[in-house]
């Protein structure tokens, strides 16, 4: 195998990342992405697909009726851990709210799901469950680095899994090399258009990679074996091109994490969307939208993938920059009850133009700049966002990442919950994690 594209020291190093070696600033930022990721997922598992998708009325598909991993959907007992950790990836990308890494891809909601289930599973402790999400979490990001996806490649899927399987064998004391060349031979190639159509099938992207990281590991275990050349194969010639070989080479430096370089989500929206509502947001409040006559969106052409008007439903809302601009100036917000489809909504985006500019392509992806100028009958407003507040170089609060977790989760005390995973290094047994309050 060439050199160039041979990630299995990578891989390697990701089983013997000690997080003794990691600095303590990084592991809190971790644990955050955990208490995170998670509180995505609680609040997607309120859709009722996900209920739906679990509950068991047809014959063919019963109700899980116990396991050793927790489905994170009110209500529903515990059930296989692969299973689980398909449902609970599936449930964490409903909202648009799960964090991510660019040039594009969003790790967390991949690895943590397959991690958590396999967690549970082994008893395992918290410390060793949040060494084995760093380490999936790292070849999950470094291989969107190695790689330029050709459009209309969508980044769940794929990648992710190849991290999920190293963040599961890790966990299981075994050699992950194997399980990730199974996984990295079961390649996801999904694409955008879903997204702007609204198919809602396209949440299982990463709830099938999540499941992946668990069954590559069970296909190994087995006697399985997995290719070493399928994964260049299909991202470095099929639908890609390999620009950084330097990311696969480099072994995993505790102290030079990708997790540290990610981004949080605060709008319930394709991320790509999120300096421009920065921007809007910053600019209003408006006068009602019928008064706004014109919205000018200058960003990158990464972006254009989402400039389509919205279809009726709120997943096309999500991936649309002309609705969730709209939506932003009609609610003055972009929590997710503001992208369930209104009409008068999608009337202002009709009035909203999204074109790429020179003078902004050359900062992606170390920027993903919007300018956003507003027009009303009183006059004009303009603001450029280079970074929307969750990049790691523009960092969401404390306080306001405790807020979305208890947004999304609700009840009587989310708080108790997010500061138990917000220390997950000092939990003995994840099993034990979400007790009463999960």
């Amino acid at each position: 195998m060439d050199s160039a594209v041979d990630s299995r020291g990578l891989v390697a190093s990701a089983r013997s990342l000690r997080l003794e070696d990691v600095p303590d600033g990084v592991l809190e930022h971790a644990s955050r992405v955990v208490a995170d990721t998670i509180g995505v997922i609680l609040g997607g598992g309120k859709r009722p697909e996900i209920k739906a998708l679990v509950r068991g009325e047809d014959p063919l598909f019963p109700a899980p009726s116990g396991g050793a991993a927790q489905l994170l959907v009110p209500g529903l007992p515990r059930t296989d851990p692969t299973a689980a950790a398909f449902v609970n990836a599936t449930a964490g990308t409903f909202l648009e709210l799960d964090e991510g890494f660019r040039p594009t891809g969003h790790p967390s909601v991949h690895v943590l799901p397959a991690a958590l289930a396999a967690a549970q599973a082994l008893h395992a402790p918290g410390r060793e469950f949040l060494a084995a999400v760093l380490g999936g979490y790292e070849v999950t990001a470094r291989l969107f680095e190695a790689y330029e996806l050709t459009y209309p490649l969508h980044p769940h899927g794929h990648f992710g899994a190849v991290g999920a399987a190293v963040a599961v064998a890790r966990l299981r004391g075994v050699d992950p090399e194997e399980p990730a060349a199974v996984a990295a031979t079961l390649p996801l190639l999904p694409v955008w258009q879903p997204c702007t159509e609204g198919a809602t099938a396209r949440n299982a992207y990463a709830g099938t990679a999540a499941a992946i990281g668990l069954t590559a590991n069970r296909l190994a275990a087995a006697g399985f074996t997995g290719s070493r050349e399928a994964q260049h194969a299909a991202f470095g010639r099929l639908v890609g091109r390999l620009v950084r070989p330097e990311s696969l080479g480099a072994p995993v430096d505790p102290e030079d994490l990708r997790i540290t370089r990610n981004y949080m989500k605060l709008h319930s929206a394709c991320a790509l969307s999120h300096s421009a509502l920065d921007a809007v947001l910053a600019l209003g409040p408006f006068p009602a939208p019928e008064e706004v006559e014109l919205v000018e969106v200058e960003t990158v052409s990464n972006n254009l993938k989402i400039s389509p008007q919205a279809r009726p439903n709120d997943l096309s809302t999500r991936f649309s920059m002309p609705y969730a601009v709209a939506a932003a100036i009609s609610h003055g917000h972009t929590r997710p009850e503001a992208f369930a489809y209104d009409e008068r909504v999608a009337g202002l985006a009709g009035r909203v133009e999204v074109r790429a500019v020179p003078d902004l392509e050359d900062v992606w992806p170390d920027a993903a700049p919007a300018r956003v100028t507003v027009r009303t009958r009183d006059g004009s407003r303009r603001r450029r966002v280079d970074n929307p507040r969750g990049h790691h170089s523009n960092p969401a609060s404390v306080e306001e990442l405790r807020a979305k977790f208890e947004l999304l989760v609700g009840g009587e005390k989310p708080g108790l919950l997010y500061d138990r995973l917000l220390g997950i290094e000092e939990v003995e047994d994840v099993a034990s994690l979400f007790g009463r309050d999960g």
